[in-house]
């Protein structure tokens, strides 16, 4: 045999472990060659603003659609075998409204009321037969309300969070939305309206956490509420999709809780940006949201427990790391070398609340891991927090416990994320002073393995 024709025979027999290994190799190296080949800056979307029904209401730290699109459509090319898509922790619902356009079946979880209200009405719409008489009709019912006397609205310490004014233009709002007959065109006002509580509030707007602004800011606060509500009705109509005809599974609720009841090696495709760490040192969904959901007609809310509005921090306390869990005491019992390390260089104090949130973490990729399909893929969006100016190397450490867990590795994504909707500062050491937000974020794309 000649170098050449042994050559030829190298190659052959590799072909045929590649195809009797059911395109395991050449899917790892050509999905993250393709995601490569658009360039090292092509996954920061930098130019990118929000449009479409991803617009019609803001939420903290929301993703960003074309980057959700273009991953959601690679994987589904290169695959060819995906039918569903889950996110157990869905937010604004971006990700779902993208895997929608492509026909998939969704299923997503979220603990937040408000977040599934959100997500809720960007999948199903307005009903289009009734929504133009719908927004008459409204406006003809604010008009009636202004020109009498009315009930307020109340719930505990209103009057700290509202003026008088705003207080009263809301509660015209309010009503005004209760008497609309139509569900859907109801829970879509009830969305534009979401927006405006917090604008008109008494906090601030630089964090999502609630902190009562400066008195002469809310003194001089012009209000124009009911004006922009009015706009906002009338302009986000028309930024909704024709709704598919395919399954829809919005669960609120807590994921720990939800994927229990979920059936093993059900879900062709996971894609999602987990928390990056406990709601009340990170970002505070449930405070940005509660003001909101305080004001929102409870009848047209999913609401798993009434605990989760009954403080300002109830939805926080019950996210992935709020509530109290067994403390893990020795380093043995933590699955990752990486956090055991970066754990050294933390205060006791601190520690446990990273302890507890990676508590639950763990928990949760695990039950993820659980209900997706042997062989197919998972997406996770994951960010860097700091913790005493140490940096929580998420990443790493969810590398390292997938490949415990039996995933590989099939592809990886660093990107910059500076216009992404968090606080530029998110919190102040002593001697050092405030500490940015993360400005990074990486793709971690996993498989599983058949046997898993």
């Amino acid at each position: 045999m000649n170098y050449c024709s042994k050559d030829l025979y190298v190659i052959s027999l590799i072909s045929w472990k590649y195809i009797n290994s059911g395109k395991w190799l050449t899917m790892k190296l050509n999905l993250q060659q393709k995601l490569k080949s658009y360039g090292d800056t092509y996954w920061n979307f930098e130019k990118i603003k929000r449009d479409g029904v991803h617009k019609i209401a803001n939420y903290p730290a929301m993703m960003v659609a074309p980057m959700q699109h273009k991953l959601i459509e690679d994987v589904i090319n290169m695959e060819g075998n995906i039918s569903n898509i889950f996110d157990p922790f869905h937010g604004s619902g971006t990700t779902l409204v993208e895997g929608n356009r492509f026909g998939l079946d969704l299923i997503g979880i979220d603990i937040n009321p408000l977040a599934n209200l959100i997500t809720k009405v960007k999948l199903q719409g307005v009903n289009k037969d009734t929504i133009y008489n719908s927004n008459e009709e409204l406006l003809l019912r604010i008009n009636k309300y202004r020109e009498k006397m009315m009930d307020l609205h109340y719930f505990e310490k209103i009057g700290k969070w509202f003026r008088k004014d705003v207080i009263h233009d809301l509660s015209i709002i309010r009503r005004s939305i209760i008497d609309e007959k139509d569900k859907r065109n109801r829970e879509y006002y009830w969305t534009c309206m979401s927006d405006l509580v917090r604008k008109y509030s008494n906090t601030r707007s630089s964090t999502f956490k609630l902190h009562i602004k400066e008195e002469n800011k809310i003194k001089i606060m012009e209000n124009n509420i009911i004006e922009d509500f009015i706009c906002a009705v009338e302009n986000n109509v028309n930024s909704f999709d024709t709704p598919k005809s395919n399954s829809k599974l919005l669960i609120q609720g807590d994921a720990l809780d939800a994927m229990d009841k979920m059936e093993a090696n059900s879900i062709d495709f996971i894609c999602t940006s987990p928390p990056y760490g406990d709601n009340g040192t990170t970002v505070t969904y449930g405070q940005f949201s509660i003001l909101s959901l305080l004001w929102i007609d409870h009848k047209d809310l999913s609401i798993s427990s009434d605990e989760l509005i009954k403080n300002f921090s109830a939805i926080d306390s019950s996210s992935l790391g709020g509530k109290i869990n067994p403390v893990i005491s020795k380093s043995d019992d933590i699955p990752s070398e990486v956090l055991v390390n970066l754990l050294k260089t933390i205060s006791i104090e601190k520690q446990k609340k990273i302890k507890n949130f990676f508590h639950d973490y763990f928990i949760v990729i695990q039950k993820m891991i659980r209900v997706l399909k042997p062989g197919h893929m998972m997406v996770l969006t994951l960010g860097n927090r700091r913790v005493d100016n140490t940096e929580i190397k998420l990443d790493e450490i969810t590398k390292e416990f997938c490949i415990k867990n039996g995933l590989e590795i099939e592809a990886e994504i660093d990107r910059s994320i500076s216009r992404k909707r968090i606080p530029k500062m998110v919190s102040r050491i002593e001697n050092i002073g405030p500490v940015q937000s993360m400005n990074s974020e990486t793709v971690l794309i996993f498989r599983k393995g058949e046997s898993v």
